[in-house]
């Protein structure tokens, strides 16, 4: 049996789908609690039941874009591809996203700023936790034997740390999808290749 969403559930994603409308649209200092409000189809006091204010709103949805990508990211290091596969996969699903939202907004470069101030927790964990499936992920793999992390003189506690810091800098203001999937494709294979030997 399906499990149907409470009230108060499906009103507080009513909320959080105006919410990332029109923050998109306007930004996170433009968009207000009345526009908000407005966008949700409820008045402002039924607004204020849900959330204290929009910065409260702004990290709910972070909250939730976090936990879908890092979600994402955990089911396919843990699929049964092989590493590069699993490891390309696991990136996209950690970033993709959130890259398309910010370079959808003219407002981008705002939403990652007041990401950055309300979020940083949120973010921290997020990569507390890729790192740790990545670890897991080149275990794994050197069980496996498709890499050799003893031969390419690796810890999978290593390797991790140096994968996550090296899809860092994939990203940037002028990247498009198609460009950060193509870096993320070469970055990806010359990493497996160096664990490889």
């Amino acid at each position: 049996m399906t499990k149907l969403a409470s009230p108060s559930s499906a009103t507080r994603e009513r909320i959080l789908g105006a919410a990332f409308t029109l923050f998109g649209r306007y930004g996170f200092r433009r968009a207000s609690m009345e526009d908000i409000a407005s966008e949700a189809g409820m008045s402002r006091a039924a607004l204020y039941l849900q959330f204290r204010n929009k910065e409260d709103i702004f990290r709910e949805l972070a909250r939730g874009l976090h936990e879908e990508a890092i979600a994402g990211a955990e089911a396919a290091l843990g699929g049964d591809e092989a590493i590069a596969a699993r490891l390309r996969a696991a990136v996209e699903a950690k970033t993709l996203r959130m890259i398309e939202t910010i370079q959808a907004s003219p407002h981008g470069s705002e939403l990652m700023d007041e990401k950055n101030r309300l979020c940083g927790d949120l973010a921290t964990d997020s990569e507390r936790r890729f790192q740790k499936a990545l670890v897991r992920a080149f275990k794994r793999a050197d069980e496996a034997g498709e890499i050799d992390l003893g031969a390419a003189g690796f810890t999978a506690d290593h390797a991790a740390d140096l994968f996550a810091s090296a899809i860092q800098g994939l990203k940037g203001t002028d990247v498009t999808i198609d460009r950060y999937r193509r870096r993320l494709d070469s970055l990806v294979k010359l990493f497996v290749r160096g664990l490889e030997e």
